[in-house]
């Protein structure tokens, strides 16, 4: 009987440490604020910047003889298309749906951007001033700027600073597909002395009006990130459930 007490009294031995006893993991640390923020739009509106000033400085000389859009194109390809596409496929990771589909938007329209002016400046499709030529321009410049507005429409719960760069880029793109559209109908009625399109100004001035909304986005995830405080972005117009 006593033995029995004993061997009651006696402490359980201990048992191995299986996968399914073991410790937790340590918790992620959330860096979606402070040094070194976890933010896709760090590396996502760098390339969106490079792309657009490359554009906008192209744009400006476009009367100048020497100027060549094809000068521009590593910066848009691999500056802009891969940055983009990086920072895409980071916000998937994170599992941020909408920027990752807005980065991808924007690095695909560059890479689809890049081909057409190489193929246009090398005449892989016809001479470029051909009127066929200047219309398929037009045309995808036209695509584009449908997607953009649709996304602009869609994207109305973002902060505000978001749906006026949206904006902005919708009204860029309408205005430069005016401009070519105008641009042909110079070359049709005036084929021998063809002048700018004064549409063609009017898109320079916007562009460089959504690339310092451009900067203002990118300013203020940077400030974030470095543990500054943080720049405003706007109310959404459209509230949340």
């Amino acid at each position: 009987m006593k033995q029995e007490e004993k061997t009651l009294d006696m402490p359980p031995a201990p048992v191995a440490e299986s996968a399914h006893t073991a410790k937790p993991p340590a918790p992620v640390p959330d860096l979606s604020d402070g040094p070194r923020a976890n933010e896709p739009a760090m590396l996502g509106f760098g390339g969106f910047l490079l792309g657009s000033i490359s554009l906008a400085f192209y744009l400006k000389d476009v009367s100048v003889p020497a100027n060549s859009l094809v000068a521009s194109l590593p910066i848009m390809v691999f500056a802009s298309t891969i940055m983009l596409l990086m920072a895409s496929v980071w916000a998937m990771r994170l599992g941020d749906g909408v920027f990752a589909a807005v980065y991808g938007l924007f690095g695909t329209f560059w890479l689809s951007f890049s081909i057409l002016s190489l193929a246009l400046n090398n005449n892989w499709m016809g001479q470029f001033e051909n009127i066929e030529q200047r219309q398929a321009t037009a045309n995808f410049v036209l695509v584009w700027a449908i997607v953009i507005i649709l996304l602009t429409l869609t994207t109305l719960r973002l902060p505000s600073v978001f749906t006026l760069l949206f904006v902005v880029v919708s009204a860029t793109l309408l205005v430069l597909f005016g401009s070519i559209e105008q641009a042909i109908d110079q070359t049709v009625n005036n084929p021998l002395k063809p002048s700018d399109p004064w549409l063609i100004y009017v898109g320079i001035t916007t562009m460089f009006l959504f690339i310092a909304v451009g900067m203002y986005i990118f300013a203020s995830f940077m400030h974030r990130a470095t543990g500054a405080k943080n720049l405003p972005l706007g109310k959404p117009l459209i509230k949340s459930r």
